[in-house]
């Protein structure tokens, strides 16, 4: 009797045993061979902000000239960034959620000088004064006295994205308000000039003007003059 229950518990023992290792071995393929979940797909995201229209402007030339060296900021999550001077071309950027907005001459400083280099020019310097970012659309529109047509574009200086101005960054526009060869005809002595920031769309100005007086004596302008679009360095702006 004795010989037959120690033989049943060494049978039952096995039997415990065998049962261990085949839930071991079972665990043990589950980790081994368990699916790997696919990776999710991306797509780079992409700035919502269109190419704005050109104003209708006479004596620019269409050869492509400079391109814009910054990026900057556009709708759907893309923010500004800048690679070259102050200010910045949309379409590029952080990630910033400020609202971007056209500029106008209530939230922007707009300075115009006289400059010795390149001859019959001025510079013109737009400052963001506001707290979150704006579109410099285009070109500045100028009036010279009371003068209705605005001053043709010079097309050759469109730069391939809109600028973008972050709080305290500026951008540049040149005019040449008179060639230096005397091409140009129907020649006045203007006293003010009057400068508006274009709408998106280059059909209109986004607010009242800004009106400076001129140096003593005025400047002597005609039918040559053109002004730059905006740009994102003095030096740039003075290019042509």
């Amino acid at each position: 009797m004795r010989i037959a229950r120690h033989t049943t518990r060494l049978a039952a023992s096995a039997t415990v045993l065998a049962a261990a290792l085949s839930l071991t071995a079972c665990e043990n393929g589950t980790k081994d061979t368990g699916s790997q979940a696919p990776a999710a797909s991306s797509a780079p995201a992409t700035g919502g902000q269109g190419a704005p229209s050109s104003a209708d402007a006479k004596g620019g030339r269409t050869k492509d000239g400079h391109s814009s060296k910054a990026g900057s900021g556009a709708t759907g999550g893309s923010g500004p960034h800048g690679t070259n001077g102050s200010g910045q071309a949309a379409g590029q950027g952080s990630g910033s959620h400020s609202a971007t907005v056209a500029c106008t001459n209530a939230r922007v400083k707009v300075t115009a000088i006289k400059v010795n280099r390149p001859v019959n020019h001025m510079l013109l310097t737009a400052t963001n004064t506001g707290s979150v970012p704006c579109y410099a659309y285009n070109a500045p529109y100028l009036r010279w006295d009371e003068g209705q047509a605005a001053t043709a574009f010079l097309e050759r200086s469109k730069p391939q994205a809109v600028i973008t101005l972050a709080p305290g960054q500026s951008a540049y526009a040149g005019i040449m308000y008179r060639s230096a060869d005397g091409s140009g005809s129907g020649g006045y002595t203007a006293h003010s000039l009057s400068i508006l920031f274009a709408n998106r769309a280059g059909n209109g100005s986004t607010g009242p003007s800004v009106r400076f007086t001129l140096p003593k004596g005025g400047i002597t302008t005609d039918s040559s003059v053109w002004v730059t679009y905006w740009r994102t360095s003095a030096q740039d702006a003075l290019s042509w």
